[in-house]
């Protein structure tokens, strides 16, 4: 397994003042035009009564009546998806946009760099960008947007970017692994992380595997790259917990890499989260080599951390 591909995501996510009936909907083609835009295809949809889930040929789309987000890979522009997306909302009724974009493996072969992104989006909405992390080091870009007479509500993303990945971790997401998508959930353990949620995944030719699990307003989603050179497997979920120590472990249990990037963007005014939370001292085999946080301007904090195993 020596092909090269670029498993680190750009992720777009915007945020409405107000839910929009209809905005779901598909019967008109938008998101496959939408996501057509950013090089990618929908592949898969699952569906809760509040929110829409699409597995793409490059990670995933999730529609909610008041919030948009999309999470692609490889060789995608997700910036080009924005125009698309303001044929269908109205951008006065955007009142947080963020973009995000991991440094990337192989970033000689994207299509743009973060700089030159950040400049598109801001013909749209103006906003600021930042580097989260050691320009030296994994870190992650971020560009965001908002009005300032919106405040955040209670809102909380957690990611884990983990590199590296241990070879008998990913035997599961190749031909050689010899399972279906049922039997890795449930093999790996993934179905467990949290209960009562449905799964719609799909493992990749030759290799490569997607998992989007969602209950109510809630989803979970997972992204394998299980090659032997830049191997990377990312969890992201916006189910809030106190305290995210215990999820964490299990999470790298399962993918079991040498070195792994957390990220928390959170409203500042969450009363759900402990902010404060000892993360670094109880993740077994791993030990902190950044801790940081970000108060962004408006409303939302970020607690960004790298850690290696030792």
């Amino acid at each position: 397994m020596t092909t090269q591909f670029e498993g680190p995501e750009k992720k777009l996510e915007i945020i409405l003042s107000r839910p929009m009936p209809g905005l779901r909907s598909n019967a008109d083609g938008r998101w496959d035009r939408i996501i057509e835009a950013s090089r990618s295809e929908i592949i898969s949809y699952a569906s809760t009564p509040v929110m829409d889930a699409y597995l793409l040929s490059e990670s995933s789309l999730f529609v909610w009546e008041d919030r948009i987000l999309i999470i692609t890979c490889g060789q995608t522009n997700l910036i080009n998806a924005i125009p698309k997306i303001l044929e269908v909302v109205n951008k006065e009724d955007a009142a947080f946009l963020f973009y995000e974009r991991k440094n990337l493996m192989y970033p000689q072969s994207q299509l743009s760099d973060f700089e030159s992104e950040a400049a598109q989006i801001s013909e749209f909405f103006p906003g600021k960008s930042y580097r989260l992390g050691p320009a030296n080091y994994d870190h992650v870009h971020i560009f965001y947007s908002s009005h300032a007479s919106i405040s955040a509500g209670d809102d909380a993303t957690l990611e884990i970017l983990m590199h590296d990945l241990h070879p008998d971790a990913m035997v599961m997401y190749t031909p050689e692994g010899g399972q279906d998508t049922d039997d890795i959930v449930k093999l790996t353990g993934l179905d467990s992380l949290y209960p009562n949620m449905s799964f719609d995944s799909f493992l990749f030719e030759p290799f490569g595997y997607s998992l989007n699990a969602i209950n109510e307003d809630s989803y979970f989603t997972i992204h394998v790259t299980p090659q032997s050179t830049g191997s990377y497997a990312s969890f992201e979920t916006n189910q809030v917990n106190n305290s995210y120590i215990d999820l964490v472990n299990r999470v790298l249990g399962i993918f079991q890499p040498a070195k792994f990037t957390f990220v928390l963007t959170s409203s500042m005014n969450d009363p759900r989260i402990s902010v404060s939370a000892p993360l670094s001292d109880n993740i077994d085999g791993f030990c902190p080599t950044e801790k940081s946080l970000y108060e962004l301007d408006c409303g939302y904090q970020v607690r960004f951390s790298n850690f290696i195993r030792c």
